[in-house]
């Protein structure tokens, strides 16, 4: 073994997670052959991983394919209940909730994506279902507050990693127009979107500072673009920076 590879007992937690990952984000269970490929695993290695996950409830196998099992759910459960981010969010969310009438949620960086940790719905909801837990892209939507605060080398790993920059309503984004709108994100400290994730969606988001004042989650509002215009969306900034220092300042109790 050379110097610096990890221990063949690392290597098996890594590839564990590795198929844990590969099932997380599939929206269907998955055959064998494909957990393998997709985790760049060899067959027989993947289906020894799957064994030991299946026998501590994290996978479960039917129909001749696997899926995440309950065990998974409780993970999940668990992060929830003891980070103070996101028992400080529903109480703040829904207030932001009641008083601009839209859909809010709340999302953290994981890697080069995000995820939803908690949505309350306004009397305006979305057409389409946000569901916790849901990874979403770092270069569209609220996910450009989380991304303007990224690191040089982290924001040129994300860049590298994406294929196409451009938005849902068809729109193209090169790199450089896109460095450029982080770069202003960073100056304003929210961002608007239309037609950037979702086709008829408009939004507005801003970051939750940490203790630190660097942020440490993106809070938005969002809701059908055709009866939420721009001007309407830009009128809550004052209250969407209110709930996220009000995120900030929960969050560290």
């Amino acid at each position: 073994m050379t110097a610096g590879q990890p221990q063949p007992s690392m290597r098996s937690v890594e590839r564990a997670f590795d198929v844990i990952e590969v099932l997380e984000r599939s929206d269907k269970p998955l055959r064998l052959s494909e957990v393998a490929r997709r985790a760049g695993l060899s067959p027989a290695t993947t289906l020894r991983l799957l064994g030991v996950l299946q026998r501590r409830g994290f996978v479960v196998a039917g129909q001749q394919a696997y899926h995440l099992g309950p065990a998974a759910l409780s993970i999940a459960h668990g992060f929830l209940v003891t980070d103070g981010l996101s028992r400080a969010a529903t109480p703040v969310l829904q207030e932001l909730a009641a008083t601009t009438g839209l859909t809010t949620t709340l999302h953290i960086r994981s890697g080069l994506e995000r995820i939803v940790i908690a949505r309350v719905d306004g009397a305006d909801p979305l057409r389409y279902q946000l569901p916790i837990g849901r990874r979403l892209p770092l270069h569209l939507g609220a996910g450009k507050v989380l991304a303007a605060a990224m690191p040089d080398d982290e924001l040129d790993a994300l860049m590298a990693e994406v294929r196409d920059l451009g938005t849902a309503g068809g729109k193209p984004v090169s790199e450089a127009d896109l460095r450029a709108e982080l770069q202003q994100i960073r100056e304003r400290g929210y961002h608007f979107s239309m037609n950037e994730r979702v086709l008829g969606s408009s939004g507005i988001s801003a970051p939750v500072p940490a203790p630190d004042g660097h942020p440490m989650a993106s809070v938005g509002i969002s809701g059908p673009a055709e009866r939420h215009p721009e001007s309407e969306m830009l009128g809550w900034v004052p209250e969407l920076r209110r709930a996220a220092a009000a995120l900030g300042r929960a969050s560290d109790l």
